[in-house]
């Protein structure tokens, strides 16, 4: 793959330095996070522990106030604090947004110190890329440690699902938030430079990191066993988003193919955007044009192979096979095992 673009030559940068500068910027950002979140989760446990001990005392001295004025007063105090449990969450919903577009901006500015590159080229766009992609990784909802609440299996998963809902929002939101910037940079650039491939390489690959965040939610937590899932994860809105994502990395990689149309990476890059998105025939065409480049190329037979066998077909599938018996006898193993992956509904004929 090739680039318009000229590159600046005459600035020696050093990698390792670079990324040990992102390790050391990025640490009290995460620590920032860190802080506005245990305030959501201290705010939702100061209350529900409030309110909890409110209608435990109203159940136990239920018999005592039934008589008395002392009910009216204390089925006050519930609703007083339900109303302003429901007003604060309400102002504090309203300011989160702005606290983490803060905490973005500070962050992306704190990166263009240290980046030896003019702002406008790849490699300046590529440092804050690298940057952006280092903090994603370092913002996760990390595992309970306390192992007090570890000795009860209910209360451990309690309190983890209590701590997922009250991070879960804000982790995305930012990642989110962090990864639109860096696809903004990109199209700036390519803005500047509109043949740079490049800049559309590395911008699909944005996109593919952005669709990632809709997908899983596992992933938020770098694939951590999460014990409770959002709902809102398997939700229309979602799916859109991650449908929207990997359909703007798709039109990335037809402009590189439009200026390099024999680049087999290119079309295996649109085959596995495809296997997401769940179109068989187009990841297939793909395969089939890396063949026409490549046709002793193992690994794309394995997966064409396979995919004949899911779809069923079965006789594509064993050609497949019988070349690749001869090229690769472990492959040929591996895709025999995908003979049935294919499934048949069975079914009951009654009289």
């Amino acid at each position: 793959m090739t680039s318009t673009t000229h590159r600046d030559s005459c600035v020696i940068f050093n990698t390792a330095t670079f990324q040990q500068k992102i390790a050391d910027l990025s640490a009290p950002f995460v620590t920032r996070f860190a802080k506005i979140t245990r305030s959501y989760i201290f705010f939702h446990a100061f209350f529900t522990f409030v309110l909890c001990l409110e209608l435990i005392f109203f159940g136990l001295l239920f018999s005592r106030f039934l008589q008395s004025t002392a009910m009216a007063f204390w089925l006050a105090g519930i609703f007083l604090t339900v109303f302003t449990y429901l007003v604060l969450l309400f102002y504090l919903q309203g300011r989160r947004p702005e606290r983490l577009t803060q905490l973005r901006d500070e962050f992306i500015e704190t990166i263009h110190s240290c980046i030896p590159f003019d702002p406008g080229t790849l490699e300046y766009h590529c440092c804050i890329t690298e940057a952006i992609v280092h903090l994603i990784s370092l913002l996760r909802i990390r595992s309970l440690e306390n192992r007090w609440i570890l000795a009860s299996e209910t209360l451990s998963y309690l309190v983890e699902k209590f701590r997922i809902w009250t991070k879960w929002k804000d982790l995305l939101k930012l990642k989110e938030m962090l990864l639109l910037t860096s696809i903004q940079e990109h199209i700036r650039l390519i803005k500047k430079e509109p043949s740079d491939l490049e800049a559309h390489a590395s911008l699909a690959s944005n996109y593919v990191a952005l669709a990632t965040l809709y997908q899983d939610p596992k992933k938020l937590a770098l694939n951590e066993e999460l014990c409770w899932e959002p709902p809102e994860y398997s939700s229309d809105e979602m799916r859109k988003k991650f449908e929207m994502a990997l359909e703007r990395a798709l039109e990335e990689y037809h402009i590189i193919d439009e200026y390099e149309p024999k680049d087999p990476w290119v079309h295996a890059q649109r085959a596995s955007l495809y296997k997401e998105l769940e179109k068989a025939e187009e990841e297939q065409k793909e395969y089939e044009q890396i063949l026409q480049m490549d046709p002793n190329n193992n690994e794309i037979l394995l997966r064409l192979g396979k995919l004949y066998f899911r779809k069923g077909e079965t006789a594509r599938g064993l050609k497949i096979y019988d070349q690749l018996q001869d090229l690769d006898l472990d492959k040929a193993t591996e895709l025999i095992t995908e003979y049935d992956a294919y499934k048949v509904e069975e079914y009951s004929f009654e009289d």
